[in-house]
């Protein structure tokens, strides 16, 4: 049996070693798609160029960002403001329109994708700023946006799994108010610890999950001693390795670049 994945590489953008990572992993076959965080020091010309020349092999999705860079706002605080409508929605509209004017200017394209570096697409209030910025923005083809909805086992992250689906209560019905297709179940979600492992949560989800799932990831290249640095160092060596093909295999899991949408 043969079931389609997306496996999605965040935060393409955000260090040279990330975007080696995924590019190297394309190359390899081992990724369908990655999203662009296109006010990080690493999106550039050049790096937006290496990866359009891998269009055909992986979806190029636009990463929407609150949390990291100058005008970072502090995911906690963020959260906070959301819940309790205090955002700065002029503020974050501003910084939408400026961060998805760069993908287009690098890439000469709109993206095939949308979604939130730490799932801010999910929250109250700024999900509905994406969804209608995309549906005004793309009338003729609007890309997909990504439902970060986890299941709260099969991986090490039950508390932060169980926050991330109450701060995306009602997300369905307001993407349906807007008419945007979205993704129709994720995987991914987990500690990001270098000794979570990932190898063990991505067989389960690759024998688990149904055709047309999506499932985020996220590799780099690095030699940093951070716990998250350890981490994605860990994830792009097994995705790079015999191991992953054998899991995939085993699985009955193909590649593709578009999941299975809702309407």
């Amino acid at each position: 049996m043969n079931r389609t994945l997306v496996l999605c590489a965040d935060d393409f953008g955000l260090s040279n070693g990330i975007n080696s990572a995924v590019l190297n992993l394309i190359d390899r076959g081992r990724l369908s798609a990655t999203s662009c965080m296109t006010t990080m020091p690493a999106w550039t010309l050049e790096a937006a160029t290496e990866l359009l020349a891998r269009r055909e092999r992986a979806a190029l999705g636009f990463h929407f960002n609150l949390t990291e860079g100058e005008r970072a706002i502090p995911l906690e605080r963020l959260m906070l403001a959301s819940v309790t409508g205090r955002l700065d929605l002029t503020g974050i509209q501003r910084t939408l329109d400026e961060q998805l004017d760069s993908f287009e200017r690098l890439t000469q394209r709109s993206p095939d994708f949308v979604d939130g570096h730490q799932h801010v697409q999910m929250f109250p209030g700024i999900r509905r700023l994406i969804l209608q910025t995309i549906q005004q923005r793309y009338r003729q083809q609007p890309p997909w946006i990504r439902v970060s909805t986890p299941a709260l086992g099969g991986h090490d992250a039950g508390f932060k799994a169980l926050v991330l689906r109450l701060m995306g209560t009602g997300f369905e019905r307001v993407r349906r108010e807007y008419g945007i297709a979205g993704s129709s179940c994720f995987a991914g979600l987990y500690s990001l610890s270098p000794d979570a492992g990932f190898d063990r949560m991505m067989h389960h989800w690759l024998q688990t999950l149904p055709d047309g799932a999506l499932i985020m990831c996220h590799p780099g290249q690095t030699d940093g001693a951070s716990p998250l640095a350890q981490a994605r160092q860990r994830e792009y060596e097994w995705l790079a390795s015999d191991g992953f093909a054998e899991a995939l295999e085993k699985g009955g899991r193909s590649l593709s670049s578009r999941p299975l949408l809702s309407p």
